[in-house]
C-alpha cells in the first residue's frame, strides 16, 4: 500500500509540473507520447530511493509514458520500447538508459542523466510503441535548473 501511495504521489508530481509547464505531448497517429525532464530534487528523497534515482542539483531525469487511443475514444498506457540520447550544445552526448514502471493501468519509464544548471539539454528519442511499425522520432529540448 505504502508503495502505491509514493507511485500516486511521484506521478501527480509529474502530471502537476506538466500542467504547470503547459502539456508536453507529441501525437503520432493513434498513440500519444507524453514526456517531461525535471531535476531529482523535486523528488521526495524515499520516492528517489525507492526508484534507484540519485538526487542531487546536477542529476535530473525523464519521464516517458506512452498512450494508444481506444476505438471508444479512450486511451489506454502500453508499453513501448524506447531508446535515446541526450546531448547538450557542445555536443556532449549520453545515452539514456530507461527503466519500466508498471501500477496498475500506468506504464511508465524513467532514465536518468547528468546536467549542469541552466544548461540547455537536447533529448533525441526513438519509440516503437508497435513492433509491426517503425519507431517514432521524438526530439525536445529543456533547461533544468535544480530547487
Amino acid at each position: 500500500m505504502k508503495r502505491l501511495t509514493n507511485i500516486l504521489a511521484l506521478v501527480t508530481l509529474l502530471f502537476l509540473t506538466t500542467a504547470a509547464n503547459a502539456e508536453q505531448k507529441q501525437v503520432f497517429g493513434d498513440y500519444e507520447v507524453h514526456y517531461i525532464a525535471l531535476p531529482t530534487t523535486v523528488l521526495d528523497p524515499a520516492i528517489a530511493k525507492q526508484y534507484n534515482l540519485v538526487r542531487s542539483k546536477s542529476t535530473g531525469f525523464l519521464n516517458i509514458s506512452v498512450l494508444k487511443k481506444q476505438p471508444d475514444g479512450t486511451t489506454r498506457a502500453i508499453s513501448a520500447f524506447i531508446r535515446g540520447h541526450v546531448r547538450n550544445l557542445v555536443q556532449q552526448q549520453r545515452e539514456l538508459e530507461f527503466s519500466r514502471v508498471s501500477e496498475g493501468s500506468a506504464v511508465y519509464q524513467i532514465a536518468q542523466f547528468w546536467y549542469s544548471e541552466g544548461e540547455n539539454m537536447v533529448f533525441e528519442l526513438e519509440v516503437q510503441a508497435d513492433p509491426e511499425q517503425g519507431p517514432f522520432s521524438l526530439r525536445f529540448s529543456q533547461s533544468l535548473y535544480p530547487e
